[in-house]
């Protein structure tokens, strides 16, 4: 958990600030104007998975670290490898981008108020959570690098073109040594947490692909934007995750049902993506 305390921030700001350089106005332009996929998309992300995870952890006995690890995991915004997928799956790359953007600069928000809200009316073992102070930390390592990779991006535009599949891979290579590394130092005692949580964090993840699939196959009409939207709440911001949770708790032992999820959603996309490629 030092490893996660110490370098994690620091790499969670370089992975936003790397989200941002993909941002330009006539991105959030385009999909402006289908504002129907766009706020399908905020809804399932900001609110339909923070009470997916209430429902869980209401229908089934979990001990409290848990509890914390789904919920933490399911208001966390999706992963900025959700573009990249997003591309791979030919969906709509553009509203890909703009959601998991705006999801990003709303988290320094609605990260703490779902937080506090746990605490006080959900969680078995409640814990201290400044309000201000915890909001403005998130803040600093999630909207402001986003923003900045923004102005970058609009100040020199040749530049990032050319440099950007190389930012991209490096802010997810970046992505996968926090959450491996996390996960190697508590290799020892990963099976048995997943003997205690694994049949619960699967459940998980076949409930959100379920849920959001219905729900974009009510409400949006194109096919691109609603595997943009399934991916975009597939796969959820694991690295983020830990740095937030070990804000909170010196444990590891909260975040297993996050790194358990962040083994197991890539292992789902890759089967999302294949059978799209069989079905085209």
């Amino acid at each position: 958990m030092e490893f996660v305390k110490l370098v994690g921030p620091g790499g969670v700001f370089f992975i936003m600030f790397a989200l941002g350089l993909n941002l330009s106005i006539k991105h959030f332009l385009k999909v402006f104007r289908d504002y129907e996929s766009l706020i399908t998309g905020i809804v399932c992300q900001i609110i339909i998975l923070p009470v997916i995870g209430l429902i869980l952890i209401s229908l089934m006995e979990l001990e409290p670290e848990f509890q914390f690890g789904i919920f933490l995991l399911l208001i966390m915004p999706s992963a900025a490898m959700s573009n990249f997928a997003t591309k791979l799956s030919d969906g709509n790359t553009p509203l890909s981008i703009t959601l998991t953007s705006s999801c990003a600069l709303l988290s320094f928000i609605t990260i703490p108020l779902y937080l506090n809200y746990f605490g006080k009316f959900i969680y078995n073992d409640a814990f201290e959570l400044n309000l201000f102070a915890f909001s403005f930390k998130t803040f600093l390592f999630i909207t402001v690098p986003v923003f900045l990779g923004i102005f970058i991006r609009r100040k020199f535009p040749k530049i990032i073109e050319e440099n950007i599949f190389t930012l991209d891979r490096l802010a997810f290579a970046l992505f996968l040594i926090i959450v491996f590394i996390a996960i190697f130092m508590e290799k020892d005692n990963l099976v048995n947490y997943f003997d205690d949580i694994g049949f619960v964090v699967i459940c998980l993840l076949i409930s959100i692909i379920l849920i959001i699939t219905i729900i974009v196959n009510i409400f949006v009409k194109d096919v691109p934007s609603r595997r943009a939207i399934i991916i975009e709440g597939m796969l959820q911001n694991g690295a983020m995750g830990f740095v937030v949770g070990s804000l909170i708790y010196d444990d590891v032992v909260y975040l297993i049902p996050i790194a358990i999820y962040a083994l197991l959603q890539y292992c789902a996309l890759l089967f999302y993506i294949a059978n799209i490629k069989v079905r085209d």
